[in-house]
């Protein structure tokens, strides 16, 4: 079994596109507007608060480097178009300030080889991922943010 430093080098965020809730094309990891970034994903609407518990740090980062953005990556199995417009809107409404939509990019990806591909296990716990403009994960966590989750995290964006 690979250790986890092993397992972080080995799995890398795969190309992906979607729309922001604003109707922005996002490709990627590429066309993540970070050198970093930090990408929030959920599978299951349930784990909202999961997901809120890392705002806070996510949005200090980014005020403090313009070189760092967050995402939100609701991730869900590849549906038809309507099926996902509804979807994309009923998250907007969801979102009452329109200010986060642009951080906000549902994801409707083959599961089995998105988790494959970011050595993922199952759909029971958000994923935390800290990636760069390739997608090398430089960082990862999972479940709700904790005190320690939070400092490593803060040491892993250099931030201090």
């Amino acid at each position: 079994m690979l250790g986890a430093a092993q397992q972080q080098k080995a799995a890398a965020f795969p190309s992906v596109t979607g729309y922001s809730l604003d109707k922005q094309k996002v490709s990627l990891p590429g066309g993540l507007e970070g050198q970093t970034d930090l990408l929030l994903i959920s599978f299951k609407p349930e784990q909202d608060p999961d997901i809120d518990s890392w705002l806070p740090a996510a949005q200090a980062l980014q005020h403090a480097s313009f070189q760092f953005h967050y995402y939100q990556l609701p991730v869900a199995e590849r549906e038809n178009f309507v099926f996902r417009w509804w979807e994309a809107s009923s998250m907007r409404s969801d979102q009452t300030d329109p200010e986060t939509w642009h951080w906000i990019v549902p994801l409707w990806v083959d599961r089995k080889s998105f988790f494959a591909d970011l050595q993922i296990p199952n759909e029971k716990q958000v994923v935390i991922l800290l990636v760069d403009r390739q997608g090398h994960i430089l960082w990862r966590a999972s479940g709700p943010m904790s005190a320690d989750s939070r400092a490593s995290l803060m040491t892993a964006a250099g931030a201090h």
